[in-house]
């Protein structure tokens, strides 16, 4: 009597592999093509927020550490929208670059309500400051209470 083995398989074939990654692709294609570039315009407004908002955290926490004041630089005011934005010292030798420049994301229109944000070395807000992040679909805005610095982050899609 003749014996034959029969050899168990495992793993995937290149074939089998090929066919998998071909319907992937298919399908991230539709879903990009579904929700395009207005939900990463969401998404980036949102992630924009909260950077800045760690920024002035941070922002405060030096100016208390250091004792001087430092304060947040956006490349422009209300009602022109900023690019970019930049964390700055005021020393006794004049303004010096602390971090950045940081930039938006391109799909998300940032407008502050003045370019610099001041801390002062008892991390304190100088003033009331708020910006808007517009989202093809969804707002956010970054508020700065003032005298205690504290800074909220909320959805005001209407």
């Amino acid at each position: 009597m003749h014996k034959t083995k029969r050899m168990r398989r495992s793993g995937l074939s290149l074939l089998e592999l090929t066919m998998v990654i071909t319907i992937m692709g298919i399908v991230a294609a539709i879903g990009s093509a579904r929700f395009g570039r207005s939900a990463f315009a969401n998404i980036g407004a949102h992630g924009d927020a909260q950077k800045v908002s760690l920024s002035m955290l941070r922002t405060k926490r030096e100016a208390i550490k250091t004792g001087d004041n430092h304060y947040l630089l956006f490349n422009a005011a209300n009602p022109t929208p900023a690019t970019q934005y930049s964390v700055m010292r005021r020393g006794a030798g004049g303004n010096t670059l602390v971090e950045g420049p940081f930039l938006f994301s391109q799909d998300v229109q940032v407008i502050a309500s003045v370019s610099e944000m001041d801390f002062n070395f008892e991390g304190e807000a100088a003033g009331s400051y708020q910006v808007n992040f517009n989202g093809t679909g969804r707002n956010w805005q970054l508020t700065v209470v003032p005298v205690t610095g504290a800074v909220i982050v909320t959805d005001v899609t209407p």
